[in-house]
């Protein structure tokens, strides 16, 4: 006890001319020197019947938090001075104290402290992504310990640090405006608002019919090229990349070069059959169509290869039609598959920019509507809170999504659909 009153005599005249003299001072004072003894209370009565790497621990925690409050705190923008910062410190203690007996809860705490305290200016972004990195990591630690194989752990915790530059961004973004905000720039009465609503109608409209196209014609040519052996396939297998590898602003000038209104082929389709693609929601879906086809075909050239071909054989020879073979035998197999390749086609075409601006600057999509915004409104434009709406948007899709693809649901997809085909043959 005599040691917990003459550290916090210390640390009173160490900050003494920062609180002053008066009565504030003195229920300050009293305030700490309650926090010290409650954390002393706990060491003697409660950590010293555990090990001495807890006792160790809890110790060496006081010293890190009071210097964590000493030497970092004071250029938080936060604090408001010392006064508050010791405060700040005797709260701490208290709730960290009380939360030594369980250690998760603990951790959270610890990652708080290092959210706010380390780094101040992204606070909230960095609690977030420390909190789900630290939820993690105690589960693989608990999976580990049964293994005695840290090497999982030791990946995760190098691989973080790449999810971190993928996250962190979009995290901070996310946090930076209020729901006041996005409601506003979505629901909001104003002409801005209402252009909003039409270009996240358009991107997730041409999205969804991309996708429709590009699995129509891209299944079969992903089929034909894992089947089929003949010259220069290799050379046609490289070209499915093509798109991938060409930077999206040449993508965009090598369509309106060959479809534009000028163009002898853009003039012939616009006198013969009407159709307008440059500056028209035609002119959106051939651009996002050309950026994201790759992307399914790899994934169903990939399904398809996991597709034994003795199971097509056996079909075959059951008396089963190629057509038949194809869509009850190989097509269900390699769904799965396929159907990934729909959502990174859709997510692909949804996020399309450069080619979209340049083929087809109107009707606006969401990326051209927050590239606007942000040209002509500069920092105080909505264009975030339209991003984020964009992101909100993409999160909930391919969490939908992917949860579709999930394998117990898909099992029963397979389930119901091998029902069915029976049911078919009895009817034969």
């Amino acid at each position: 006890m005599l040691g917990t009153l003459a550290f916090a005599a210390g640390q009173w005249l160490w900050l003494a001319p920062v609180l002053g003299h008066g009565l504030r001072s003195v229920t300050i004072y009293a305030f700490l020197l309650s926090a010290n003894a409650f954390y002393l209370y706990n060491l003697l009565f409660h950590i010293s019947l555990r090990s001495r790497r807890m006792q160790a621990g809890y110790v060496a925690w006081y010293a890190i938090l009071f210097a964590l409050f000493a030497a970092v705190a004071p250029s938080a923008p936060w604090t408001f001075g010392g006064a508050h910062r010791l405060l700040l410190f005797g709260l701490f203690l208290v709730i960290t104290s009380s939360l030594f007996h369980v250690p998760k809860a603990f951790g959270f705490m610890v990652v708080l402290l290092i959210a706010y305290l380390v780094f101040p200016f992204f606070a909230e972004a960095t609690l977030v992504l420390l909190a789900i990195f630290y939820l993690i990591v105690l589960e693989e630690l608990r999976i580990a310990k049964g293994t005695h194989s840290y090497l999982v752990v030791a990946c995760f915790a190098l691989g973080f640090v790449l999810v971190l530059a993928v996250l962190f961004p979009l995290v901070n973004l996310g946090v930076s405006r209020s729901p006041q905000d996005l409601r506003t720039a979505l629901l909001g009465s104003d002409p801005a608002a209402e252009e909003t609503r039409r270009a996240m109608w358009t991107s997730v409209e041409t999205a969804t019919i991309t996708t429709f196209v590009v699995l129509a014609l891209g299944v079969p040519l992903a089929y034909f090229l894992v089947r089929s052996d003949f010259p220069g396939r290799r050379v046609l297998d490289a070209l499915v990349d093509l798109p991938i590898i060409l930077p999206p602003p040449v993508a965009g000038i090598a369509l309106i070069a060959l479809v534009g209104p000028r163009q002898p082929l853009g003039e012939w389709l616009r006198s013969s059959f009407g159709i307008v693609l440059a500056n028209d929601w035609k002119g959106i879906v051939l651009a996002q169509t050309f950026v994201s086809c790759p992307f399914l075909i790899r994934s169903a050239m990939a399904a398809f290869q996991g597709v034994d071909p003795k199971l097509e054989h056996v079909s075959r020879t059951l008396g089963a039609r190629p057509m038949a073979t194809f869509f009850r035998v190989t097509l269900p197999l390699a769904a799965r598959g396929i159907f990934m390749g729909c959502i990174l086609t859709w997510g692909r075409a949804i996020g399309e920019f450069a080619s979209v601006s340049v083929v087809a600057e109107h009707p606006e999509t969401m990326p051209v509507r927050i590239y606007k915004q942000f040209i002509e409104a500069g920092e105080r434009g909505q264009h975030a809170s339209i991003a984020i709406l964009m992101i909100v948007l993409c999160v909930a899709v391919f969490a939908g999504l992917h949860l579709l693809a999930s394998r117990t649901l898909w099992r029963n997809v397979h389930t119901i659909w091998g029902h069915a085909g029976g049911s078919r043959c009895q009817a034969k």
